[in-house]
């Protein structure tokens, strides 16, 4: 009998195993074939050697390491768990993009590596990209802007990377932008899967409504950063004219920022709008009703008495675009051309 059981143990777990292969190949497939901007980046990174070098300025070399695989975050069985972890998955590779790929582009573009710099490589698309390479003592670690963001306005994020350990610390400024390049990936990949969500879930109306569920904390996460960068340059603009000077006249950090922002920005705006055409289609077919109240979208399947409900945004939208929207950083929008 105990071998019996045993072998029905390993009978389970291998179907397990082999159900959850399949399903990390569907990702991967649905990945490359629905959001090919993210499969770019995943495959750029993938490309990178595990060990590279780089001349340093002044003499000698820099050598780094890979310190995780292409897919080390992906994690979980069903195709929805994969569908989420991925999104994950793409954020965390953005950042090893932004540590990596400037040991492929130093060396060809003869370029030498400065250790006094916060440097790093920003992805926009396969054809638009951005190295980065600003002198940190020129910047201040994100930490300094808890004496001067309100406690009201301390959201989500605020503990992670304004108080946090993060490179927002020691690479100030240039750290958060790393963080909203990476929030950025992922929340492309994420409105890229829309398709792939109704497959796994089976059916349109629980597709929608998972993406929703998965997608509006990545979405809302442009407000926290884009709300920290301009606290970060109001307070550098008042505090360390001289370096926020320096910071305005670097076309990197400012043609990056700015595309980043725009970018996310019209995401954001498509995202509301596939919505409102999602909810259209459905509620034309027959197939459920679907309606928005106050920030939260509402389906219920058809022939079924009980609506579920997901918010659009997490509430650090609503606390932040008041602010984002208002005369506080008109200074700062004018110095750098952004919205």
């Amino acid at each position: 009998m105990v071998f019996l059981v045993t072998s029905l143990l390993f009978i389970i777990s291998d179907e397990g195993n082999s159900q959850r292969s399949e399903n990390t190949e569907w990702i991967k497939e649905s990945t490359k074939r629905d959001s090919p901007y993210s499969w770019y980046l995943l495959m750029s990174y993938d490309s990178l050697p595990a060990s590279a070098s780089a001349p340093l300025l002044n003499g000698g070399e820099v050598t780094t390491q890979k310190s995780v695989g292409t897919f080390d975050y992906l994690k979980g069985r069903t195709r929805i768990d994969l569908l989420a972890s991925m999104e994950m998955n793409v954020h965390e590779i953005a950042h090893g993009y932004f540590d990596h790929n400037m040991f492929r582009y130093i060396p060809e573009n003869n370029l030498e590596f400065n250790p006094d710099n916060a440097n790093g490589f920003i992805y926009i698309t396969p054809q638009h990209s951005f190295f980065v390479s600003f002198p940190l003592k020129a910047l201040f670690p994100s930490g300094e802007l808890a004496a001067v963001v309100p406690s009201d306005l301390r959201t989500y994020r605020y503990n992670t990377y304004i108080k946090g350990t993060t490179s927002t610390q020691s690479d100030g400024i240039i750290g958060l932008l790393n963080e909203l390049h990476a929030y950025y990936c992922g929340s492309r990949y994420c409105f890229d899967m829309l398709e792939a969500y109704k497959t796994a879930a089976g059916s349109d109306e629980t597709g929608l409504f998972e993406w929703v569920t998965h997608t509006q904390s990545t979405m809302s996460a442009f407000y926290e950063f884009d709300f920290f960068i301009n606290e970060y340059l109001l307070h550098m603009k008042r505090k360390y004219p001289q370096n926020y000077e320096i910071l305005r006249s670097y076309t990197p950090f400012r043609e990056s920022y700015r595309a980043l922002q725009g970018l996310y920005i019209d995401l954001i705006d498509r995202y509301l709008d596939r919505i409102n055409k999602e909810m259209e289609l459905l509620n034309s077919s027959g197939d459920a009703v679907t309606r928005l109240t106050d920030g939260w979208l509402w389906i219920k399947a058809g022939g079924s008495h009980i609506s579920s409900g997901t918010p659009l945004f997490s509430d650090e939208r609503k606390t932040l675009l008041p602010v984002l929207e208002g005369r506080r950083y008109e200074e700062i929008e004018e110095d750098f051309g952004i919205r």
